[in-house]
Parts: C-alpha cells; structure tokens; sequence
C-alpha cells in the first residue's frame, strides 16, 4: 500500500523532473489537542491529488514522522480516532527541487465540522507558512478559544480571541486570516480587508486571505479587482468551490455570460452540495439569454437540492413563469 502510494503521488511530477529528484523528503513535526497537550496515538494522513493516502500515528509526545515523501502537491491532516470530532485543517504544501530534506509542520487539531480536502475544500486551507509558525502557547490557545467561540456563534467573543492571539504573536497569519472572516460576516468589510491584507503580508498564497480580499471587494462591487484575488486564490487552492462560485458570479455582473457559466460549473462539479447556490446565478444567465429551458433544468436541480431554502417560494415562482413561457 505505501510503495503504490508513492507510485501514484509521484505521477503528478512531470516524468523528467522526477527522474532527477530523489524520493527523500522526511516530513515530521509534533500534533496538539485543542488544549495544547501533546496529541498521543493520533493518525496524520498525508494525502496526494492521486493514489492513496500515506498514513501514521503519533508517539506518546504527539510527535509524528512520514519518510520518502516524493515530489507533487499534498494535503496533511491529523485525526484523533478517540474523539471524531477533534480533526485538523488541511495543510497544503508542494515538495519541489528547494524543499529541504525534512521539513518540520507542526498540526494543530480543533473541534467543529469537518472538511475533506480532496471534495469540498469550503474552509480555510492552511498554507505551509502558516503550518510551520512557531506560534507560541498563549497566542495559540488564544486562538483556539476564538475558534471556540466562533462555532457558537459568539462574535465579539470570538473578535476579541482573535485579537489577543495577534497581540501576543503580531505575525500570527491564521488569526489574521479567520479575524477577517469573521469581521465580513459583521459587516466590517474595511477591516476586513485590513485583517487580509496583513496576512498577504506575512504569506502571498495565503488562499483564505486571497478570498477574503476578493470578497471584500466583490461587497464593494468593484469586480475587476475582486476577479484578480479569487483567481489567485484559485491558484493557490484549485478545488476550492466558493472561490468558483464567486469568480462566476463576478463576471456574471461584467455581462461575461460564457466565462461566468464555466466557472459556476466548476464550482458546481467541485462541491454540488457547498456550492449549490451557482444553479440560481446559471438560471439568470440562462433567462437573460433568453434559454427557458436551460433555466428551468437549473432551477429544478436548486429545489431539490434545497427544497427548503429562504428564496425557495421566489424560484419556484420564477419555475411556474418559465415553464409557462416553454408552453406557449
């Protein structure tokens, strides 16, 4: 199982590079419980876009080691097989010709709703800047008590959390990352920005802060510019289905019908059930282009995916008119 998981990762690197890269990147590091003791016995699964999964187990310390890593584009994670519910964000990271021998990402586990990397990447993607932090202990557990607070829907609890761990640690890149998060979902799109703006500082390809920029911008109606940050964070992080969603939905609003089209269905291919709101965006284009059908076929597909949703009696009005129209 491990030499085929090897074998497979190693085919996402072009066969002439691989040729002349050595198999013998070591990646190690120590995982944490939400509390900051050691992580004992713990899995960390290293995945790759294809094959299967390299998987091990901490020690009593938490500590953990995965050899022969091969060159491509991975995903770590940690699992607490004892308690489900404590699970890691996945760590992004490439190996490539400057990657050191071993590399050190320390993981952190949380507790909350868990997110597959490889099928619906709908939260933050922790880049391997921000993985490899030495974040110290206040400034982390500080963090860990936002998060906390953030999944009971405690905002100013949660604000304030986040701004502690800054304080402590001003080059924390996570924190920067969720404050600006949570600050758009108060509204507060300046410092929002603010907030995604340090965290490029400190890592370019910070995906999170990348979207959050273009969020931002998007609340702003400045599209343009809002395209710009969801294409890089694409870049950064491909299988992110909001990102697609709303990079369709920004060229929606600059009347570029076929290129809105292509990236709503993206989204939709990624994650039909995160991004299942790029049915309605498709139905719009569809009536506007005056293509009754294509647009019921969308609508069709929005109501049943969520027969319950707050716009539901609005779209099934919309459904009735359409297909009124077809009978005609």
């Amino acid at each position: 199982m491990r030499s085929l998981a090897l074998a497979c990762c190693l085919l996402i690197a072009p066969p002439a590079l691989s040729q002349t890269i050595p198999v013998s990147i070591t990646i190690y590091g120590t995982v944490r419980l939400p509390d900051g003791s050691p992580a004992a016995k713990v899995l960390v699964q290293l995945s790759c876009q294809l094959g299967p999964s390299l998987q091990t187990f901490t020690d009593d310390l938490g500590r953990y080691e995965i050899s022969n890593v091969p060159r491509g584009r991975f995903w770590l994670t940690a699992l607490n097989r004892s308690d489900p519910d404590q699970f890691s964000d996945p760590v992004e990271f490439e190996t490539s010709r400057s990657t050191p021998s071993r590399l050190l990402i320390n993981i952190y586990l949380r507790t909350g709703v868990k997110i597959e990397p490889s099928s619906r990447e709908r939260s933050t993607v922790i880049t391997l800047t921000a993985a490899a932090q030495r974040v110290p202990k206040p400034a982390r557990k500080a963090f860990e008590r936002a998060q906390k607070y953030r999944s009971k829907n405690q905002r100013e609890k949660a604000l304030d959390s986040y701004s502690r761990s800054i304080d402590v640690f001003p080059t924390y890149i996570q924190a920067y990352a969720e404050r600006g998060h949570l600050r758009i979902a108060a509204m507060q799109v300046e410092e929002a920005a603010a907030d995604f703006s340090h965290a490029l500082a400190l890592d370019n390809s910070c995906e999170a802060a990348l979207r959050g920029l273009g969020i931002c911008k998007f609340q702003q109606e400045n599209y343009e510019a809002a395209i710009e940050y969801f294409e890089r964070a694409i870049a950064a992080s491909p299988r992110n289905a909001i990102n697609h969603l709303f990079l369709g939905v920004c060229h929606s609003q600059l009347g570029r019908h076929n290129v809105a089209k292509a990236a709503l269905e993206k989204a939709l291919a990624i994650d039909s059930t995160g991004a299942v709101r790029a049915h309605v965006h498709l139905a719009n284009l569809w009536i506007k282009e005056n293509r009754p059908r294509e647009a019921i076929a969308e609508l069709e597909d929005y109501l049943a995916a969520v027969p319950n949703a707050p716009d539901a009696e609005k779209q099934r009005a919309i459904l009735k008119q359409l297909r009124g129209q077809v009978k005609q």
